[in-house]
């Protein structure tokens, strides 16, 4: 878990380092492709009556190539900033996104579901092996980076608009 001491974060800046497995709790029902540990490293420091967590998040994220569907790695590197503090119901709905809640009561806030956030938020929705993948035949499913197919070109009477350009206005 992601649990930060708020007694200790009124003292002075708080530095959090370590890492998620892919495999916790903290990732489940997501969908997030992580293949090897999340590391994260977390500077947490009072700004006023709130506490502002800047750090840098990184993993391994498996994917597909969103045009021939082979695996590929990608690296998910990015910087973070979270500030949260102690909001009343209507400046929660009205600050949403922008401002997270601290804890009502209590010492212990745990960074864990702003992590999988800010997670979420950073994961590619595409990716691609190559820039340079020509991805598969529409016809026969070919891999066109490794093989050309025989398919030819569809006609104009065979394509996927050959209904509409049938019709006729008056």
């Amino acid at each position: 878990m992601l649990l930060l001491n708020l007694a200790e974060v009124a003292r002075g800046p708080v530095r959090l380092r370590g890492e998620v497995a892919s495999d916790a709790a903290l990732w489940e029902n997501t969908g997030i492709p992580l293949s090897g540990p999340l590391r994260f490293d977390l500077d947490a420091r009072s700004v006023g009556e709130a506490v502002l967590v800047r750090g840098e998040v990184d993993g391994p994220i498996e994917s597909s190539c969103r045009r021939c569907l082979a695996p590929v790695m990608v690296r998910l590197h990015d910087t973070v900033d979270m500030l949260f503090d102690r909001l009343t119901p209507e400046e929660r709905n009205e600050l949403e996104g922008e401002v997270l809640s601290l804890p009502e009561r209590g010492d212990v806030l745990d960074l864990g579901p702003a992590i999988r956030e800010q997670v979420l938020l950073r994961v590619p929705d595409y990716v691609l092996c190559d820039e340079s993948c020509r991805g598969i035949c529409p016809r026969c499913g070919a891999d066109l980076n490794r093989q050309e197919c025989g398919c030819t070109a569809p006609s104009d009477d065979e394509g996927p608009w050959s209904a509409l350009k049938k019709l006729r206005f008056e």
